[in-house]
């Protein structure tokens, strides 16, 4: 029924110009990357705006209440927010798997074991990758309010400014943060001094995971012009990914790496192999933007084991509740659409 409105919507509006789209996302993603600066967007008849999320809890914020459209953020947060806030967000496709997501520190922290005494920043303490950190620092015996603390600061562009610098604006010492894509790249190209240490990678704690997903407001799905530009802004991003899976376009997908970044060319490559990564990249089962339900069940896993569903019954079914379908935690009728819509012919082209 759903798909069937959809598709009497696209046909409606197909003769439009561009629309204007409010993409919140916490990173530029390589997929972004390359839909912007190879024009593919344009293509699909949108005027893109990215909107860099400031932390979750305004982001999330803003896809309810219609100041974003569409967003890429953590997929942990939008299961926090529909089961244990019964939230109308809906998650419509995968991104990626964590590509470079790992635990940073400052120059003068070489092990996890330093960390013991230390405040960490986050984006909140109770969603995103938090919950991810704390499974890494309990295997190394660490546990959150007894060996370490967190502190709030924001995005991870945010963190990985104050980890630079060593410190907050207020003057408060950073010891340490997740990191992930473009950032985890850009920090290894700085000169000692400031160069965050990596301490320990996610995927060697839980693998894998599903992290980054598109994510929209359940409502939007049902209204003829909110679903057209999602279709459209979908159909976009997997061009744009299709063609950064596409080994013969390495040397254009590098360059709008690049160029979006304002990274140099080595830098770009690392950029490169995270996000192609075949485990951890921006990759998905099919490479559709399906959703890893292994990867969705092991992100609830480690949430679930820090007491994260608090507010859930002891037999609550998570895996019936992850279940795709019109109306649900994952909806893929606009994903569908999107892959259906692809334009063949931008494949092709060149930089």
């Amino acid at each position: 029924m759903l798909f069937r409105l959809i598709f009497l919507c696209i046909a409606a509006v197909e003769a439009r110009g561009l629309d204007s789209v409010n993409y919140g996302a916490f990173t530029q993603t390589a997929t972004y990357s390359i839909a912007n600066q190879l024009g593919f967007f344009t293509a699909y008849g949108l005027d893109v705006l990215y909107q860099q999320i400031p932390n979750s809890t305004y982001a999330y914020a803003q896809i309810l209440n219609g100041g974003y459209d569409i967003l890429t953020g953590t997929i942990d947060n939008a299961v926090n927010l529909r089961l244990n806030s019964n939230e109308n967000v809906t998650v419509i496709g995968q991104l990626d798997q964590g590509p470079d997501l790992v635990l940073a520190s400052n120059p003068n922290i070489t092990s996890v074991a330093q960390l013991k005494g230390k405040s960490l920043i986050v984006d909140s303490p109770v969603s995103g990758y938090s919950y991810l950190l704390r499974k890494i620092l309990s295997t190394h015996g660490l546990l959150l309010n007894t060996d370490y603390f967190f502190q709030t600061v924001g995005g991870t562009n945010l963190r990985y400014a104050d980890l630079v610098a060593g410190k907050l604006p207020n003057g408060t010492a950073v010891y340490a943060t997740i990191l992930v894509y473009p950032f985890t790249a850009e920090g290894e190209a700085l000169a000692a001094a400031q160069r965050p240490n990596i301490l320990a990678r996610i995927s060697d704690v839980v693998d894998p995971i599903s992290s980054s997903a598109f994510t929209a407001r359940q409502s939007a799905l049902s209204n003829c012009t909110e679903n057209d530009v999602l279709v459209r802004f979908m159909s976009a991003m997997y061009t744009a990914n299709l063609y950064l899976r596409n080994p013969t376009k390495k040397t254009c997908s590098l360059r709008a790496i690049g160029k979006q970044l304002n990274v140099t060319t080595t830098v770009a490559q690392l950029e490169y192999n995270a996000a192609t990564g075949a485990d951890t990249g921006e990759v998905s089962p099919g490479g559709t933007f399906t959703v890893s339900q292994t990867g969705l069940l092991n992100v609830i896993a480690v949430r679930e084991e820090f007491n994260g569903f608090s507010s859930l019954p002891s037999d609550y079914n998570f895996t019936a509740a992850i279940v795709p379908g019109e109306g649900k935690l994952i909806d893929y009728s606009i994903r569908d659409l999107a892959v259906a819509g692809l334009k063949k012919h931008l494949l092709k082209r060149t930089c």
